[in-house]
């Protein structure tokens, strides 16, 4: 069976900006990009790649998960270069030798990128479960499993 030619990743639209514009320095041209920022507790290899960015191709409406999220088609054989803005201990950019910004740029295949937000997204999911597991609990401790009544509370509104 042949391997797939894109990887696509599905992230809420909070995560993806499209459409930016800027003036192309060599023609003059108004141009357009995309952006997607990798949500917090992404981890690839060990490295967290929380808040690094990416300019995908394309930007789609997603097919599946309805309309507050966005499918990203990548090439699977093809590097996708996350970078981030080097900060120094006051929040400023750190500037590079030739006075830009300096980026600290990790270099990874989309497969991982896909393995890591489905990583995020389970530990997630199942954190707030916990939680709600936790708050069902404490309910139950607090009222005997049953719902509270009203009564004795009316003299308080008279």
């Amino acid at each position: 069976m042949p391997e797939k030619k894109n990887t696509y990743l599905t992230l809420h639209k909070n995560f993806v900006r499209t459409d930016i514009e800027y003036t192309d320095r060599v023609t003059g041209e108004k141009r357009t990009f995309n952006s997607v920022t990798l949500p917090k507790g992404t981890v690839i290899d060990g490295v967290d790649v929380s808040y690094y960015q990416f300019s995908p191709m394309f930007v789609n409406d997603s097919r599946y998960r309805g309309e507050d999220y966005r499918d990203i088609p990548l090439l699977s054989d093809r590097e996708v270069w996350l970078k981030k803005s080097v900060l120094d201990e006051n929040g400023q950019p750190v500037l590079d030798e030739h006075g830009k910004p300096a980026k600290d740029v990790v270099r990874v295949m989309p497969a991982q990128i896909k393995e890591a937000l489905d990583r995020s997204r389970s530990e997630y999911l199942q954190s707030l479960a916990e939680k709600a597991h936790g708050a069902r609990e404490s309910s139950e401790r607090l009222g005997n499993g049953e719902p509270r009544s009203a009564k004795g509370r009316e003299n308080i509104a008279m």
